[in-house]
């Protein structure tokens, strides 16, 4: 009886392991002689990319800005604002602010509670923070107010003693054309955030205030105000 000779072994089943084999060193190999922090970065990339793939890194809406009333209560960790009204003045220099010709002054009048456990100003270096860092007018984009003042005792640049509300007037020097009687003013109030100070810096401070809520208030233009009125009776 004649044994067939064996078959002859096929090339491509033969050559998958060795391919195989071949890829697994190379890829050792690649490994080998990659940074690992490069590794990492590859890594995340892979990632970043099959997640966007699938919608995973869909950009998340910021939630709104929420919309107050004249007379509402806007609380920070900082500060407790009601704005109570808003009017235009011919000058107002006893609290702090001064006109030059062809202005006038525009005035913010809110009351302030400091809920903070110390007390604090009222004012602040450069308008980065206390009651003025945390009001701005819209139409007058970054700017912050001229001073800032009692309403009772016209103290400028008081400091606020913790839990006991203060009546304060903010206070712009503006054109005398730039508002009239019934405008709309759009207020923003900004919160600020807490930081311990460290290295060249000690304590805290309330720093990087942040848009937190908007409110309007109608302008009343009071001309020279009620006691020019009530002198020239």
């Amino acid at each position: 009886m004649t044994v067939p000779p064996p078959a002859a072994p096929d090339p491509a089943v033969d050559a998958a392991p060795r391919r195989r084999g071949v890829l697994v060193r190379g890829l050792v190999a690649l490994t080998d002689r990659v940074p690992t922090g490069w590794l990492a970065g590859i890594l995340t990339a892979v990632f970043l990319g099959v997640t966007a793939a699938f919608g995973g890194l869909a950009a998340v809406a910021a939630p709104p800005v929420p919309e107050i009333e004249v007379g509402d209560t806007h609380r920070s960790g900082q500060f407790a604002l009601t704005v109570e009204r808003a009017v235009l003045i011919d000058e107002l220099s006893d609290a702090g602010v001064f006109t030059e010709d062809g202005e006038r002054v525009l005035v913010v009048v809110l009351t302030v509670e400091n809920v903070w456990d110390r007390a604090q100003p009222a004012g602040s270096f450069a308008g980065s923070t206390g009651v003025v860092g945390a009001v701005r007018i819209a139409q007058l984009g970054d700017a912050p107010a001229d001073a800032v003042a009692r309403l009772d005792d016209a103290t400028v640049a008081p400091y606020l003693q913790p839990g006991v509300p203060a009546e304060l007037v903010l206070t712009w020097a503006v054109e005398d054309d730039a508002f009239a009687d019934g405008d709309l003013l759009q207020l923003e109030l900004r919160d600020s955030s807490l930081y311990e100070g460290q290295l060249i810096t000690y304590g805290q401070q309330w720093e990087d205030p942040v848009l937190a809520a908007r409110l309007t208030v109608e302008v009343a233009d009071v001309g020279a105000g009620a006691d020019a009125e009530a002198g020239a009776g």
